[in-house]
């Protein structure tokens, strides 16, 4: 008798790519593609109602911040794994993945035959490192625990990406539903917290932190 095939869900801000990913496994018995999201507010609730055993998810997306995603998907669902596919190598965002709960860290540029090597592996919650990526960054897992980006809430951590990505109080108010005075105060906050006082540092500190795509 057959296996049940392992569910996987895509989540990355440009369809085309979803559709590339989900096409890889199209005619593969062992995967089956069950959703798909570009990241917005409710993917959370869009990954929860797919029920996948893998999460196929991005570092950079529009408006969010993935690893924030995969944080909170550890959270609330343990059992499953998420496999980072990104553009991002920084050893710094890699070891944040694995902190927050990745199984595994691939590179957009590798081969198709690796990605699915990727999947078998983080479906059976074994650590997966693509190539490119340092075997020593997991001596690095747990050391950004005292920054003060950790420090902040995930609704901050969500009106920040939305700073840095250009948008205006108004414009996160209607993105977040939420009050525009509700905005400003989470700004206020994060921004002690950060001890950053004007936008302009704010972009540059969210670039070093690899919060945003240049």
């Amino acid at each position: 008798m057959l296996e049940d095939p392992i569910r996987v869900f895509f989540v990355d801000d440009h369809a085309l790519f979803r559709g590339g990913m989900a096409a890889l496994i199209a005619n593969d018995p062992e995967f089956r593609a069950v959703g798909n999201s570009s990241g917005g507010p409710a993917v959370g609730d869009e990954i929860a109602e797919s029920s996948p055993d893998v999460v196929v998810l991005d570092v950079g997306l529009q408006g969010f911040n993935g690893l924030d995603i995969c944080r909170s998907i550890m959270r609330k669902h343990p059992k499953m794994a998420v496999l980072m596919l990104t553009m991002h190598d920084d050893d710094v965002l890699v070891a944040r993945a694995l902190d927050y709960g990745a199984s595994g860290y691939l590179l957009k540029e590798s081969a198709p035959d690796e990605f699915v090597r990727a999947l078998r592996t983080v479906a059976k919650h074994e650590l997966y490192l693509g190539p490119g990526i340092s075997k020593d960054v997991v001596k690095k897992i747990g050391f950004a625990r005292d920054e003060p980006y950790e420090s902040l809430t995930p609704r901050e951590r969500q009106v920040l990406q939305l700073i840095v990505d250009g948008k205006t109080s108004r414009q996160i108010a209607a993105t977040l539903d939420t009050a525009v005075k509700t905005v400003e105060m989470h700004r206020m906050h994060l921004m002690k917290k950060l001890d950053i006082h004007d936008q302009a540092t704010l972009v540059k500190y969210a670039i070093r932190k690899g919060l945003v795509k240049l």
